[in-house]
């Protein structure tokens, strides 16, 4: 616009000679002259307004600019908060049972996980693990001509943080229930629940809540794991750390139905004449660990025990342990001792420890343990178990069990 405005003006000025030519009016010439000058007052005006245009068209391009989310306050894709996990252990064990031969075998379990952290409170896990169906161990045995081993699902569930202390999860979990020092008197680690959980934490005070099916019926009632667990979480000294707290777990519709898991074996708990539980379970447990600190180190002491208010006899479990360091960063090396009598009814067979006394209830003895950590993520680990078992079956004899593993974890 300034351009065309411009030669406006410029021939309007070369118009005046030729204009001087057709008249000698001093009074046209005023004219033309008083013309020009509006002119000009109005290109000035032009390229004002022109110049105030692109100020503004400025200031709104910044405005813009400035008003963009910064890069990170764009959402991330959820595939950033996916992590991979795993474990791969390989194992020699010596089982020396009285009522069988000596036994040795070699054996192996692999995991791999993944949890997808989709925003700042959900989470979902998936895992996978050898072992089929086994609800307590991976375990696989070399043998049968070098068949292909049997995988399963392991986990699959979400983890939904419901507000600061409290926390819902469901589908196929790691167990939520506090284990003093992580021992498996009532639970063995490897057991996967299935249902829901509710963990609430706060300050010094937690508890976890279960509703587990344990087997589904069609036309009976389902057998469900009803547990609630409360307990105190604190420092009471400078270099000490306490846990204590109580548990009461109900196996609903048990007693009178075949054993879960395994129909036709109570691993360990009594049986009726048809091969049903004789007892029901309803359990109450007390538990404490402490922490201390010697000398730089961890020193952890536990106790762990367990009645079956629903049961007659052989209703009562105690566990004893103490460790101490830990085998984690390369170098490290730690060592344990346990000591464990559970009667046969007092926990559910199927959910105990699967190396103790066989992997049953009824049995009681001493567990030795040490581990020591290599670099680049692998571990060496001995466990020496010593006792006796089979008390209520009648049948009560010795049983120890070696095992040696080399355990890698990515």
């Amino acid at each position: 616009m300034r351009y065309v405005l411009s030669i406006l003006t410029v021939s309007c000025l070369f118009a005046v000679p030729s204009l001087r030519a057709q008249t000698e009016s001093q009074e046209e010439i005023a004219q033309l002259r008083a013309r020009i000058a509006l002119l000009e007052e109005r290109l000035a005006r032009v390229e004002a307004s022109v110049a105030g245009d692109d100020e503004e068209v400025v200031e709104i391009e910044v405005e813009r600019v400035v008003e963009l989310p910064p890069p990170s306050a764009v959402a991330p894709s959820w595939t950033e908060g996916l992590v991979l996990d795993g474990d791969l252990r390989y194992r020699h064990e010596t089982i020396n049972d009285d009522a069988v031969s000596v036994r040795h075998r070699h054996r192996m379990r692999a995991r791999a996980n993944a949890t997808a952290t989709l925003n700042e409170d959900m989470e979902v896990g998936f895992g996978l693990s050898t072992g089929g169906i086994a609800n307590d161990s991976g375990n696989q045995s070399f043998d049968e001509g070098f068949s292909r081993k049997s995988v399963g699902v392991d986990l699959a569930y979400f983890d939904w943080r419901l507000s600061e202390t409290l926390t819902l999860a469901g589908g196929k979990m790691s167990n939520p229930f506090f284990r003093p020092g992580g021992y498996h008197l009532l639970y063995d680690g490897d057991i996967r629940p299935e249902g829901l959980a509710l963990r609430m934490s706060s300050g010094t005070f937690f508890a976890n809540a279960s509703a587990f099916w344990a087997e589904e019926r069609g036309s009976d009632p389902d057998t469900m794991w009803y547990g609630l667990q409360a307990g105190y979480r604190g420092s009471p000294a400078q270099g000490v750390s306490l846990t204590a707290g109580a548990s009461v777990h109900e196996l609903s519709h048990a007693q009178g139905r075949a054993p879960v898991f395994t129909p036709r074996n109570g691993q360990g708990n009594q049986l009726d004449a048809n091969g049903n539980y004789l007892y029901g379970f309803s359990q109450v447990e007390l538990f404490g660990e402490m922490t201390i600190d010697l000398a730089g180190n961890p020193l952890r002491m536990y106790v762990d025990y367990v009645t079956n208010t629903a049961a007659e006899a052989f209703s009562d479990g105690l566990a004893l342990g103490v460790d101490y360091r830990r085998a984690t960063d390369t170098g490290t090396w730690n060592v344990a001792w346990i000591y464990q009598d559970l009667g046969a009814n007092a926990v559910v067979g199927a959910f105990t420890d699967s190396d103790f006394a066989g992997g049953t209830s009824d049995g009681a003895g001493h567990t030795i343990r040490a581990g020591y950590a290599f670099p680049r993520g692998w571990n060496l680990g001995l466990r020496y178990i010593l006792g006796d078992r089979g008390e209520a079956a009648g049948n009560l004899r010795d049983y120890d069990r070696l095992q040696a593993d080399i355990v890698f974890n990515y």
